[in-house]
């Protein structure tokens, strides 16, 4: 017990589902933006192995900045040459085929598993699991229903094998422990305050798209998924357009320009907004701080969120917003919004003009914020890891 006690916690971190550039929407900022806050401030309590596809190594570079923390990719070399990077990255190692106990091999304490499951599950080794949504419940419609039927499977799973269960808001966790009889005292909350990472970068340059826009405009960051409602809100913002005439604001979407991205661009073409919706794919963070600053206010239509951080993201950059009625926090994390019925296009129209209109009267007063610390949240995490890693070296203690 005191050699364990001694040396930093071992957490393989599995984010195996992980995509290169923004497929993955707000959960690769979620992680990204955890992992480096344990590298640069807990590397002397925690060493992270983290798990994931070849794809992203180039972007895992910041695991080298402290500590000694290791990558192992689930899967063979492919396209990646080590010897052509610049040198800053970590032990690597590749896995073509898993040994039957590599957790054990590696010495891990925990697995977190950062999509909620695990191909290196053991029952050897806590598992922690992040579940972001439950939207397959709340928006089947949304998904294909297999997907929702794999959901419904491996949602299951997690929550039997995992010691503890994370998510992102008092909404989801209710919803886990209903739809799933979730234990309550198993599934614990911690908001994503990544806002802060702002911080972080200077302002770079507006995308080409939009770098020659006469003013300001309304901004979705959303991928282009279903139930981001993109469709509902370009038939609003067409009947807004109409009766704003030459006033009216541009649109301004992120969303990664996939399949979904092509039928958008398509909705675009057949509303005649070409001129005025702008579709800027995946931007880096200095671009999109960009995108921000020079933003007129957040439209949020969204029918479903497991927490909304662009609601939070607006805030910090003090823009006034219009958000969806729909069932989750959205009325904790901006209490001061434009709320609509996203079902209704007209009022999703002439809520556009009042934001336009009057934006001041939708604006946070700062105060929501507050309720945000993103230091708080990084150590609470950590707490979490070591609680379900100390119940696994007291069950070995008792069964000694």
């Amino acid at each position: 017990m005191t050699d364990q006690a001694a040396r930093p916690l071992h957490v393989a971190y599995d984010i195996a589902r992980l995509s290169a550039g923004g497929f993955n929407g707000g959960i690769k900022v979620h992680h990204y933006e955890f992992l480096k806050r344990f590298v640069l401030k807990h590397s002397h309590e925690i060493r992270l192995f983290v798990f994931c596809r070849e794809e992203i190594i180039p972007e895992l570079s910041f695991l080298s900045l402290e500590g000694r923390h290791q990558i192992h990719v689930l899967g063979p070399r492919k396209d990646y040459e080590p010897r052509n990077s610049d040198g800053s990255l970590p032990i690597l190692r590749y896995w073509a085929d898993l040994p039957e106990d590599l957790l054990s091999l590696l010495e891990v304490d925990v697995l977190y598993a950062g999509f909620g499951f695990s191909q290196l599950y053991t029952p050897k080794v806590p598992q922690v699991s992040l579940i972001v949504d439950a939207l397959h419940k709340s928006c089947p419609d949304s998904l294909p229903s297999a997907e929702v039927e794999f959901r419904d499977r491996w949602y299951a799973e997690a929550i039997e094998r995992s010691t503890l269960v994370q998510t992102n808001s008092e909404f989801c966790k209710a919803q886990l422990v209903e739809a799933f009889q979730a234990p309550p005292e198993k599934v614990f909350t911690i908001p994503l305050p990544l806002h802060a990472r702002f911080n972080q970068v200077k302002m770079g340059n507006l995308p080409a798209a939009i770098a020659h826009l006469p003013h300001k405009y309304f901004l979705y960051p959303a991928n282009f998924w279903p139930h981001k409602n993109h469709e509902r809100l370009l038939e609003a913002y067409a009947r807004y357009h109409r009766k704003a005439g030459p006033q009216a604001l541009h649109l301004v979407l992120t969303g990664q320009k996939d399949e979904r991205g092509e039928l958008i661009a398509r909705a675009v073409a057949q509303h005649g907004l070409q001129d005025f919706a702008h579709l800027i794919g995946h931007t880096e963070l200095d671009a999109y701080k960009a995108v921000w600053e020079l933003a007129h206010s957040l439209v949020f239509p969204s029918r479903y969120e497991g927490f909304g951080l662009p609601l939070l993201e607006a805030h910090y950059f003090q823009k006034p917003v219009l958000r969806s009625r729909d069932v989750y926090d959205a009325h904790l994390l901006a209490p001061k919004a434009l709320a609509v019925d996203t079902t209704d296009v007209d009022a999703m129209a002439e809520a556009l003009g009042e934001l336009q209109a009057h934006p001041k009267d939708y604006l946070d007063d700062g105060s929501t914020l507050s309720h945000f610390d993103r230091r708080d949240e990084y150590y609470r995490l950590f707490g979490y890891l070591e609680k379900a890693a100390n119940r696994r070296r007291t069950s070995v203690a008792t069964d000694v």
